[in-house]
């Protein structure tokens, strides 16, 4: 069923068709995004800011189409700030160091669960059994 709302883009009434913006919106984007492309093939390498700089795009597309791996495809790589640190990175959403912090982090905190007599992180008492989310506790299987 199709919903009727208003464009988060141009604020008009429009029937959502899965686009999630309206249809004129939605051709001004594409036709941006193409833009974009002929950018990124012209100027390898670019980072997020010169794209948006070059195109006049705003940075919320760029990185849509970063996640939809649009750039990939064509073999071109785009910089974009790790979600962490700020770093440029190509690909994932952190940088090598901030993810090694964050493994470092897990399995320190792990170390001291063990120390403490605690469970590991992940660790599940099998002796419960599991359950199924819409059976309860008749649902249980051992």
């Amino acid at each position: 069923m199709n919903k009727v709302g208003n464009c988060p883009v141009c604020g008009r009434l429009y029937v959502d068709t899965g686009l999630r913006m309206c249809r004129d919106c939605y051709t001004k984007e594409l036709e941006t995004e193409e833009v974009i492309a002929r950018y990124v093939r012209d100027h390898q390498k670019s980072t997020v800011k010169e794209i948006c700089e070059g195109t006049g795009a705003k940075e919320k597309t760029v990185f849509r189409m970063i996640r939809n791996g649009r750039f990939i495809e064509s073999g071109v790589e785009v910089a974009y700030p790790c979600e962490s640190c700020g770093t440029p990175i190509l690909k994932g959403r952190l940088c090598e160091k901030c993810s090694a912090n964050i493994i470092k982090q897990v399995n320190e905190r792990e170390k001291k669960n063990i120390a403490e007599g605690k469970k590991p992180l992940g660790a599940r008492d099998k002796s419960r059994g599991m359950y199924t989310k819409d059976m309860g506790s008749e649902g249980r299987f051992k």
